[in-house]
């Protein structure tokens, strides 16, 4: 599952005209204004968070593929992807493939794989992106968007995030839970372009909550701080919230990582509400007993980690900014063993 975030900066998607009669770069192309006429799509990755939401908009007829491998993608192309929700169950039958080479150029790609495997997978979406080509990532962490923007240019990517409670319980089977499924995505300018308002018209659909950011990096840290802190603990810990916080220092533990999380990004200019830490804490406290880790998930299940794109950034960005992160970095430590699945015994 991945983990349910927080309010953050920016406004609820709302359609605006003007922004879509703008110019003729990229960004603010013919193509983009033309939304009547359809945007081709494809989700990289349609895992729990990638199947959910193009299941989502090919329930409501968008042209969307998703690429997939494995049991999961056999599932798909036999029986559909069936989707459990919040607002209904539905079974929906899109294009499915493993192979982007036959997807071909696509207005928008929902970059949506484990952040450990962005380096092995990035080239494989090459097929797919063509001269107008958005690519979308709402991956955990703060270092998607520099990652895909090496490979393919700035203007071409879209950071953003996702915020919602979802797992795969069998091959072809999503189940999604509670009333939040929101995604956020911004310019890194702030600007309200009109691929972020054809984009945002894509996803505004029921069953999806889509806010526009502003401050799209001030966005991707506050949730890190939230997924950085507890999840990282709770893996380490091997232990759920609410047993966490019941420990004599477990509160304490939590609230120290969040706050270097914090220090990190101010010094590195990223702006965060004054009260960050403290609404974390609370809405940490009323969840204990719920919250969910994807990264504990991973570990007790023998998956790799993405501890070196989550709490291990900011260790990282720590180093190099002399901020100290002595317990982000102990966390960091003792995960490190399993970044890459169980340990091999010599």
């Amino acid at each position: 599952m991945h983990f349910r975030g927080s309010p953050l900066s920016g406004t609820v998607y709302a359609p605006r005209e003007e922004t879509r009669a703008a110019g003729a770069d990229h960004q603010t192309s013919a193509k983009w204004t033309a939304r009547d006429m359809g945007m081709k799509a494809a989700v990289m990755g349609a895992g729990a968070v990638g199947g959910y939401l193009g299941g989502v908009i090919a329930r409501h007829g968008e042209d969307v593929t998703l690429v997939e491998v494995g049991e999961h993608l056999d599932a798909i192309r036999r029986d559909g992807l069936k989707l459990t929700t919040n607002w209904g169950d539905f079974t929906v039958h899109p294009a499915a493939t493993s192979d982007p080479g036959e997807v071909g150029p696509v207005d928008l790609i929902l970059f949506t794989v484990k952040t450990y495997s962005s380096d092995a997978v990035l080239p494989l979406i090459k097929p797919m992106v063509g001269p107008e080509t958005t690519i979308l990532t709402v991956q955990n962490g703060v270092t998607s968007y520099s990652r895909i923007a090496g490979a393919y240019g700035e203007h071409r990517v879209l950071p953003g995030a996702a915020y919602l409670e979802v797992g795969r319980l069998e091959p072809g089977h999503i189940h999604q839970t509670g009333p939040t499924a929101r995604i956020e995505f911004g310019e890194m300018n702030g600007e309200r372009t009109a691929r972020v308002e054809a984009v945002a018209e894509l996803f505004s659909k029921e069953g999806i909550q889509v806010r526009v950011s502003d401050d799209i990096q001030s966005a991707l840290w506050t949730k890190l701080v939230s997924v950085g802190s507890i999840g990282t603990i709770m893996a380490a810990a091997r232990s759920p919230l609410d047993r966490l916080f019941a420990a004599p220092e477990g509160e304490r533990t939590v609230q120290t990582v969040m706050e270097e999380i914090v220090a990190v990004g101010k010094a590195k200019g990223i702006t965060f509400a004054s009260d960050i830490v403290d609404s974390h804490m609370a809405s940490a406290r009323a969840e204990a007993d719920v919250y969910q880790s994807s990264l504990q998930m991973d570990l007790e299940a023998g998956r790799p980690l993405e501890i070196d794109h989550l709490l291990g950034a900011v260790v990282r960005e720590g180093r190099g900014l002399s901020v100290p992160v002595p317990a982000s970095a102990a966390l960091c430590l003792i995960l490190d063993p399993f970044k890459h699945g169980p340990p091999q015994k010599s």
